[in-house]
């Protein structure tokens, strides 16, 4: 403890005396250093270089690169006095390369020298003292410029059409990159999209292996190009073909109609293709009036669709071949037996019965034969309607009346010889 003691009071004794002595070395430290403005150096760094007189190149139609990184200049050190060091910022420092001074190695000196003080500085010096350059016979090319969309857009949307406000770029840079180009491409981002695109796109550069050069010593006449692309919604709907008009005398349409194509895909905004369920293609195109064999018709659906709506194919011609089968018709019989006969319109207090009744009865129909065979396997149903040919108001309706017997058959068939009973009414015991 006591040694303690000893060592501070040797660091206290004469304390004011050391603090004077400080100061005064201080001061006269000072006093050297603004007399002598003694000569150091100062180091800036990533100078870069200004180049100059360049269109000693360009002039002959000529491109330059600046190659290996030489276009700045590492470490610049100025030596100089200190009062002027002081004074130097990083702006200060240039660094010059003159084209003029250009070497058969595609190289030039670099020369440096500061905005300030330059004939008060003793010297300055680079890191590097060359630039070097790729130098190559400038070249132009005119390229069709295309358009490539990329992203999923979402169930029944498609994209129909893309275009560019213009569709062909001109590039200029060396002839060696020039030779590399094999195609200029918009590339145009359509993800999850349900409306038309109007945007601007990038020119992208590629070579014949799709790797995309870089623009960095390129010019075009373009960079970006406005590009609109039209999305619309899709549907598949089917088509229907409704034929018209009567075909020769004793001759039918079958009823098949066919056509080069069953479905289509429509194209257009999603509330106008929501109210579209088929495409029918009808009228004057389709009528088969008088003809005598399997009638053949081209139309074009496209003048079938609504307003605003467009084939989803826009390079389909929308041509379609349409068959409307006709045959000739036949004449037969068709049966029907006595139980299925049905005697309505009797009058009160009246019966009636069949007059000769029969097991079966027949009457003739002219059709397709395929309809009528049809028919054959049917048990067919008759009905005489007897109130369609009693007298009105009579007084007494007994007696025998002929009459035609209605049978349900379908449109395919024509009834030529109708079926005719004789019916008799007599009054019922109770109104004898």
């Amino acid at each position: 403890m006591k040694k303690k003691t000893n060592i501070w009071k040797r660091i206290t004794n004469n304390w004011a005396l050391k603090i004077f002595s400080l100061c005064a070395a201080f001061f006269l430290w000072l006093l050297v250093m603004t007399v002598e403005n003694p000569e150091d150096q100062k180091v800036f760094y990533n100078i870069p270089v200004r180049l100059i007189n360049t269109n000693i190149l360009t002039d002959e139609n000529m491109v330059y690169e600046v190659i290996d990184k030489t276009e700045t200049v590492p470490r610049v050190t100025v030596t100089a006095k200190k009062s002027i060091r002081d004074e130097l910022s990083a702006a200060d420092i240039v660094a010059e390369a003159d084209f003029s001074n250009l070497t058969v190695t595609n190289t030039v000196e670099i020369q440096f020298f500061s905005l300030r003080y330059n004939d008060q500085i003793t010297s300055i010096k680079g890191s590097s003292e060359m630039i070097k350059l790729n130098i190559e016979r400038k070249r132009s090319k005119r390229m069709e410029l295309s358009v490539e969309t990329y992203g999923e857009l979402p169930n029944n949307y498609m994209i129909y059409d893309v275009t560019p406000d213009q569709n062909r770029i001109e590039v200029s840079g060396p002839e060696s990159v020039i030779d590399r180009i094999d195609s200029a491409v918009l590339m145009v981002d359509v993800s999850d999209s349900t409306d038309s695109i109007a945007t601007y796109a990038d020119v992208k550069l590629y070579d014949k292996d799709q790797k995309e050069i870089s623009t960095d010593n390129l010019t075009m006449n373009a960079e970006t190009v406005r590009v609109k692309v039209d999305i619309l919604s899709t549907k598949t709907v089917p088509v229907i073909y409704k034929p018209k008009g009567t075909p020769a005398n004793g001759y039918l349409m079958t009823g098949e109609c066919t056509g080069s194509m069953e479905n289509v895909e429509l194209a257009g905004d999603a509330a106008s293709l929501a109210n579209i369920q088929s495409i029918v293609i009808e009228g004057d195109a389709l009528d088969v009036t008088g003809a005598s064999e399997n009638f053949f018709a081209s139309v074009n659906i496209k003048d079938y669709l609504p307003k605003s709506i467009i084939l989803a194919d826009k390079t389909a011609s929308g041509k379609v071949n349409v068959i409307v089968h006709i045959e000739s018709s036949v004449e037969g019989e068709l049966k029907i037996s006595d139980s299925r006969l049905q005697l309505t319109g009797v009058p009160e207090g009246y019966q009636a019965e069949i007059v000769e009744a029969k097991k079966e009865y027949t009457f003739r129909v002219r059709g397709l034969r395929e309809k009528m065979e049809s028919w054959q396997e049917v048990d067919l149903t008759g009905i005489a309607n007897l109130k369609s040919i009693l007298p009105v108001e009579a007084e007494d309706y007994s007696g025998i009346y002929e009459v035609e017997v209605f049978v349900s058959l379908s449109d395919d068939l024509e009834v030529i010889q109708p079926l005719k009973i004789h019916v008799k009414l007599s009054k019922t015991e109770e109104n004898g």
